[in-house]
This record gives structure tokens, C-alpha cells and sequence, in this order.
């Protein structure tokens, strides 16, 4: 009879609360989706002024870049060649802010790993820098 429900695996209609298990002989416990413990971790994304200036570099450069390929196109083309020139300038433009973005994203997370790298690790319990405490003893 593989067609029999069985009860055990919460078919029922009645709501369950969630809640995460976890494997039998682990020591950490059963903990409801709403209390969960919560960890002090420090913010993992770059500040807000160094995602604005790499924004405004990528744009800076995609304006560069369809600005040499407009110029590039039309230096070497005689007469009117409006449709080649915007559509070098339009590739121009892809790959300098493609360029830039991938600098400007490297460059982020190259800020990003420095800062959490350099800043003192806090005890959590005592709220003080564990540099210090290994200087009191």
C-alpha cells in the first residue's frame, strides 16, 4: 500500500508553526523560525558614498567611451555617416562602462575586505575590543 497518506509527515489541514530541525545527535537544538539566535556581524557591503562615486565613474566612462568610438568612426568615414558613427559610439560607450564597472566592482570589494580586515573584533558578551582584553592579562 505505497498510496497510503501517512499521518507522521504533517498532511494535515491544521497550520504547523515553521521551525528548522536539525540532525539528531546534534547538540545545538530545535529553534522556531521566529526566535532564531541572532548574530553580531558587521555590515558586509561597501558605504553608500563609495557606491555612488563608482556609479558616477561608470557613467563617466560609458560617456568616454561612446565619445572615442563616435570620434573614431567619424574621423575615418567620409561624408555622412551618422548611423556608423552612433553605433560606434554605442559600443564605445558599452565597453568603457563595462570596463570601468568591473574595476570599480573590484576596487569595491578590495575597500570592503580591507575595512572588515583592519577594524578590532569585539567580544560580543562584554562588548569590548579583544585586543585589549589580550593587553590587560
Amino acid at each position: 500500500m505505497a498510496d497510503e497518506i501517512n499521518p507522521e509527515k504533517g498532511d494535515s489541514s491544521e497550520p504547523k508553526e515553521s521551525s528548522i530541525e536539525v540532525m539528531p545527535n546534534s547538540n545545538i537544538g530545535k529553534y522556531d523560525v521566529a526566535n532564531l539566535p541572532v548574530t553580531a556581524t558587521s555590515m558586509s557591503g561597501p558605504s553608500k558614498p563609495s557606491q555612488a562615486m563608482a556609479f558616477g565613474s561608470i557613467l563617466l566612462g560609458g560617456l568616454c567611451g561612446g565619445l572615442i568610438g563616435f570620434a573614431f568612426t567619424d574621423l575615418q568615414c567620409s561624408g555622412s555617416c551618422t548611423g556608423a558613427s552612433g553605433i560606434s559610439a554605442l559600443i564605445g560607450a558599452i565597453v568603457g562602462a563595462g570596463g570601468v564597472g568591473v574595476v570599480s566592482i573590484l576596487a569595491l570589494r578590495a575597500m570592503n575586505e580591507w575595512k572588515s580586515k583592519s577594524e578590532p573584533k569585539t567580544n560580543i558578551n562584554t562588548g569590548k575590543d579583544d585586543q585589549q582584553d589580550s593587553l590587560d592579562d
